[in-house]
């Protein structure tokens, strides 16, 4: 083993010790005190705790299949590394005796052990450990944040009603922060959950017992204390045994910004394509980690108009919308709450359905969802979109259809509103009659800061400073009245029920809505936004979800080749579509693309790095 120790002392006392292994850097922490092991005292020495079966008997032999198969489970966890096997520590009962094989013990040897020590350790989880001064003590792998994703990394919990605590590492080069990954052995063997072990990041507009909230911004960082408690949906996960490593950069106050507009922070570094692409946004960080990280297995987003399948679109990566009501929303900063929610990026689409299915409030879902009828295709939305780029949507349409035998239907929402509208509209065209209502949420996004504006006010004497898209927003949302801002919403309810009783009838009755997100072109970080924002007013594509209160489903399904000018090569840029169920349909969602993209030949899954296939 080559081993680098390096020693932070704050008070006289190293705090923390780091070494180095073939399968990377750990550490181990000073003040997380171990078992007391009766051997001789150690500078530093790797060790394995085996826990015996439960039901063992008194007297137990200990055979070379059992402890090949133990072994074999340890080497496929991302922590672990055979250097740990110098010692082998079995658990067993005070009362009990073990006979270990001389095959078994043989075995053992070949894979560098020196010693094997049998011990009763009560509580002792099992997995990867290190032995300093006689104490059996836990290490986390180091991994930096390379891609700049986070606000802040995290210790893992020694107990999940424990407060989070910031883990201040920085990597190498000192130019990231470094997370502190905990063995998913130990995490699987202390909860009875599928969900044991999982590793999330989560957007940090959602508060963290212990851990300042920043929604990307440094004077509301300022202003507020650590939170006392975590947002309910995120204590759900933490009681199952998900692991919570970080909390990840997004759009300040989830308003819409580009690389160029983060004035606080850097905006994430997006790995795909030529590396210097936009990330999309506002849940920017979470999209740009889960298509950077392997060892992550989930990011939380929170969508109030895209804020999910946007990102996952320029990331590449599966992204979940769920249904209004799903996800708790206590313990999130509000944007529109009439239409926020948490939401969550994946790469492994049966693991985000999986994930989906035991975080989601069951009695919001439907139980027996029926299959889904139809597929209706929006003209409207589908018309600002590149002509190749629909092509290549067209195809995954057929693959739906074929895959479910159902049919689809094309249809403008605006001809159909000509055609049949609401009694409440008075004569006006759907763009004249919902497209400045839209713009309704900004008065929720700006009542909901009051509370920081006025504390930042009286802690420094002067207004808080924000980025230019959220002072415009700012500005614009100071010139609606309440007044104005309920007669827009119930526009917008106006139009919820016209598309329930208008397009989502007879065979579409239970349709999925195919839908862009955005059309694919170089969005370079260092380019000021000149684009529109969003790319289409009203209740466009990146809205319909959140209106109607319904889950989508970000699904990429393509590469779109470019010339980039960063590496003067052809790059790919992530393609992806947007499908929509009826509320409530949230895991019929996800199940029926698994089945549609196994039936056509796409991929389930998409890879880390610049390339999604």
């Amino acid at each position: 083993m080559e081993t680098k120790t390096q020693l932070n002392v704050t008070h006289g006392r190293p705090v923390c010790i780091t070494f180095s292994l073939p399968n990377g850097l750990y550490i181990l922490h000073d003040k997380k005190r171990g078992h007391i092991l009766d051997i001789k005292d150690e500078d530093l020495a790797l060790a394995s705790v085996f826990l015996l079966p439960q039901e063992t008997p008194r007297s137990f032999e200990l055979t070379a299949d059992w402890v090949k198969a133990a072994v074999a489970g340890y080497l496929e966890d991302d922590v672990f590394d055979a250097a740990f096997l110098a010692t082998v520590i079995f658990c067993q009962a005070e009362d009990s005796h073990v006979d270990l094989t001389s095959a078994a013990r043989e075995y053992i040897c070949k894979l560098g052990n020196q010693r094997v020590i049998f011990a009763d350790l009560p509580d002792v989880l099992p997995g990867p450990y290190a032995i300093v001064g006689a104490q059996l003590r836990d290490v986390w792998k180091l991994i930096d944040d390379s891609y700049g994703t986070c606000m802040a990394a995290l210790q893992p919990q020694s107990s999940p009603s424990d407060p989070f605590e910031p883990f201040q590492l920085l990597s190498s080069d000192g130019r990231f922060a470094s997370f502190a990954l905990q063995s998913k052995i130990k995490s699987r063997a202390r909860f009875n959950s599928p969900l044991a072990g999982l590793r999330i990041l989560l957007k940090d507009n959602i508060h963290l017992k212990g851990v300042r909230t920043s929604v990307g911004n440094r004077a509301f960082l300022e202003t507020f204390f650590p939170r006392r408690e975590s947002a309910v949906c995120i204590q759900k996960l933490v009681d199952q045994g998900v692991v919570v490593l970080g909390k990840t950069k997004l759009n300040s106050f989830g308003n819409w910004e580009e690389p160029l507009e983060y004035i606080d922070y850097q905006a994430p570094w997006n790995p795909r394509a030529d590396g210097y692409q936009s990330p999309g946004g506002s849940s920017s960080g979470s999209a740009a980690a889960i298509a950077a990280y392997e060892w992550l297995d989930i990011a939380i987003g929170t969508d109030t108009w895209g804020s999910v399948t946007r990102p996952a679109l320029w990331c590449g990566c599966f992204g979940l919308r769920p249904s209004i009501g799903a996800v708790s929303p206590n313990g999130i900063e509000p944007l529109c709450q009439a239409w926020d929610t948490a939401g969550v990026l994946a790469r492994d689409l049966q693991m985000c359905r999986d994930f989906a299915a035991a975080w989601l409030d069951a009695t919001v879902l439907e139980k027996n969802p029926k299959p889904f009828s139809s597929i209706v295709w929006p003209k409207d939305y589908w018309s600002i979109i590149d002509h190749t780029q629909v092509e290549i949507a067209r195809t995954f349409a057929k693959s739906i259809e074929a895959a479910l035998d159902i049919t689809t239907e094309e249809i403008s929402f605006e001809e159909s509103w000509i055609k049949s509208p609401p009694a409440e509209a008075n004569g006006p065209t759907l763009p004249a009659f919902i497209n400045e209502a839209s713009k309704a949420q900004c008065y929720d996004a700006y009542q909901n800061c009051e509370e920081f504006r006025t504390k930042y006010r009286e802690k420094t004497g002067h207004a808080p400073y924000v980025s230019v898209p959220t002072q415009r927003m700012w500005e614009f949302a100071r010139s609606i009245s309440k007044e104005k801002r309920d007669d827009d919403f119930a526009k917008i309810a106006v139009f919820e029920r016209w598309f329930n009783n208008t397009i989502l009838t007879g065979q579409n009755s239970n349709a999925l809505v195919l839908m862009p997100l955005e059309s694919m072109t170089p969005r370079y970080r260092d380019e000021p936004p000149l684009f529109p924002r969003p790319p289409q007013p009203g209740v466009n594509a990146l809205a319909l979800a959140p209106v109607m209160k319904s889950p989508v489903l970000a699904v990429p399904i393509a590469e779109i080749p470019y010339h980039s000018r960063v590496t003067q090569q052809t790059e790919k840029l992530p393609f992806a579509v947007a499908v929509m169920g009826r509320p409530g349909t949230d895991i019929a969602l996800v199940d029926t693309m698994l089945q549609v993209l196994k039936s056509a030949g796409l991929p389930t899954t998409v890879k880390a790095g610049k390339v999604m296939f």
